[in-house]
């Protein structure tokens, strides 16, 4: 970086940071990933969707255990093999996978269908918490905590507790 550029940059800073220090230009951040985990309603959202799709799940689950064990005993019995055994097995064990994604594949898409509801459900509730705290701590922007490019944020600025606080408050 040339020395006139780095310059140019540290005096706009000088300019720049004292002005908006004089109009009181508050910032806070907010980790939203965090609010919908461990705010009441998200932890309800989340039970809601356990219950639903876990029995669906445990099944699957059981599905893909067995085509696993059916893997690992064809790759360690595939020496022993004629080759038309192990094209055989093999075609066998490739059917057996296909017919299982399929099987999968509405559930999964199911999942994310209702998980995008369900989404949109805390999302409003959990932005109108963020203008509230905001607006009490007389803040004129917040960020989410999140955000590709942030390197650094002091802590004194993160109101991600308050938010689920008021979050809390307004979906007992």
């Amino acid at each position: 970086m040339s020395r006139s550029l780095l310059f140019a940059m540290t005096l706009s800073l000088l300019i720049v940071l004292p002005a908006a220090a004089a109009n009181n230009i508050g910032i806070g951040a907010v980790d939203m990933q965090q609010v919908l985990e461990q705010s009441n309603l998200g932890k309800r959202l989340q039970e809601q969707l356990r219950q639903q799709f876990e029995p669906k799940a445990r099944q699957f689950a059981e599905d893909e255990k067995e085509i696993h064990a059916l893997q690992q005993a064809f790759e360690r019995d595939k020496a022993l093999m004629s080759k038309d055994q192990a094209a055989k097995q093999e075609k066998e064990l490739m059917s057996r996978i296909e017919t299982y994604q399929k099987k999968v594949a509405p559930l999964q898409q199911e999942l994310a269908k209702v998980q995008q509801i369900k989404g949109r459900e805390i999302v409003a509730p959990a932005r109108e918490a963020v203008n509230t705290v905001a607006k009490k701590k007389k803040l004129s922007m917040v960020v989410e905590r999140g955000l590709a490019g942030m390197l650094y944020l002091d802590s004194t600025l993160d109101i991600t507790a308050d938010v689920i606080e008021e979050l809390n408050n307004r979906t007992k």
